[in-house]
This record gives C-alpha cells, sequence and structure tokens, in this order.
C-alpha cells in the first residue's frame, strides 16, 4: 500500500483548518501531519516534517502567504504549494504564482475536487481555479501583444541594472558601475524580475540578450 501523501493546512482561521482536517480524515491517501496559523508556523512545520503538499492561505497576520511559499519552496523544493484563498484579482494571483506555488484554487472549490487537485500536486500537476486561468491567459496575451518593447516597465535605472546584469556583472560591480548602493541594486533587480515575471537573474540575462537590449561587441 502507498504511503498517504501528507499535508500541511496554513490558515489563520481555525475553523477553517477544523474543516479541512475532518474532511481529509475521511480520505485514506490524504493525511494532516500539521497545522499553522500564519507564515512562521508554516516555515517551522516544513522544516520539521518536509511535507508533500501545503494548502496555503495567502492573507494571514504577519508573514502573508506570498512570503511564505517562497521560503516554502527554498526551504523543502520537494514540497508542493497549493494557494487556497478567496481572492481571484492580480495582485493576489500573480505573486502567489511567481513565488512557486503550483496550484492556486478558490476555497468554494468542492471538497473532493480539491483533494484531487492535492492528489495531482503531489504528481506536480497544475490546478487553477478557471476565473485564476483566465486572468493567467489574459496576461500572457497580453505580454504577447507587447512583445514588440517588453522593458516600456522599466525605469532608466532598471535598464541600466538589466543591461550590466546581461553583460555578467555581480551586484557588487553594478553597484560601483552606476554608484549606488548593493541594497539599492538588489532592490532594481526585484523589480525588473517582477516587472517582466522572471524568476532569477540568469532569465534576466538571457531575457535582455534575446530581446536584444544588449548586443555582443
Amino acid at each position: 500500500m502507498n504511503e498517504p501523501i501528507t499535508v500541511l493546512l496554513v490558515d489563520d482561521h481555525g475553523m477553517v483548518r477544523l474543516g479541512l482536517k475532518s474532511y481529509f480524515k475521511t480520505l485514506s491517501d490524504i493525511q494532516v501531519i500539521g497545522e499553522a496559523a500564519n507564515g512562521q508556523e508554516a516555515l517551522d512545520l516544513v522544516a520539521q516534517h518536509a511535507p508533500d503538499v501545503v494548502l496555503m492561505d495567502l492573507l494571514m497576520p504577519g508573514m502573508d502567504g506570498v512570503e511564505a511559499t517562497r521560503l516554502v519552496k527554498k526551504l523543502s523544493p520537494r514540497t508542493q504549494v497549493i494557494v487556497l484563498t478567496s481572492y481571484h484579482d492580480d495582485e493576489h494571483i500573480f505573486p502567489a504564482i511567481r513565488a512557486g506555488a503550483l496550484s492556486y484554487v478558490l476555497k468554494d472549490i468542492d471538497p473532493d475536487e480539491l483533494a484531487d487537485a492535492i492528489r495531482k500536486a503531489h504528481c506536480g500537476e497544475a490546478v487553477l481555479n478557471s476565473r485564476v486561468a483566465a486572468r493567467l491567459v489574459k496576461e500572457m496575451h497580453g505580454a504577447r501583444h507587447e512583445a514588440a518593447n517588453p522593458f516600456t516597465e522599466l525605469t532608466g535605472r532598471e535598464l541600466d541594472v538589466l543591461k550590466l546584469i546581461a553583460a555578467g556583472k555581480n551586484n557588487q560591480e553594478i553597484a560601483e558601475s552606476l554608484v549606488i548602493s548593493e541594497k539599492t541594486v538588489k532592490s532594481h533587480i526585484t523589480n525588473i524580475l517582477n516587472k517582466l515575471h522572471l524568476a532569477d537573474r540568469t532569465q534576466a540575462a538571457v531575457f535582455a540578450w534575446q530581446e536584444g537590449i544588449v548586443r555582443r561587441g
């Protein structure tokens, strides 16, 4: 018999956690190994148990679900995060996906569908609420239409930083070149990655070369 899928519940409402836990107790293939009321508690439990799946609320006191998701994936890369929330607007969807969430579902989901989303997440398959999927598709289409000049949202200084990233410079070298602090460089890089929907500076460098912002001498 296969081992059950281990799940960590993260939500600041006790009744939500209780309802989920009661439902999962009726299933033989899903086991709740812990519950957390905020992001920091979630990280502590992930460090202890490295669960297969984390069900993550977004709006919680202290550390929110987006930051918690980012740190969970850093702490336990094999753990899959399913965002379970009431919000389906851009300001919540895109940061959560960029932070590493595999799936994004709303709290009005049918319990059986949620269990199926957990099973799929355990296999690395994403599940997106239909409204969330529509927003992602719209964003992708919009990005495609703007492909002629994908850097319009970047400030002049962010473009300078991006060019130096593409040239292979590290943060200290960028700071020295632009006469700014390394902290400011890191802030610019965060903004660049967010605006271009990229995961890391390597992707940013490749993207800059592909889009012609820098050219070989």
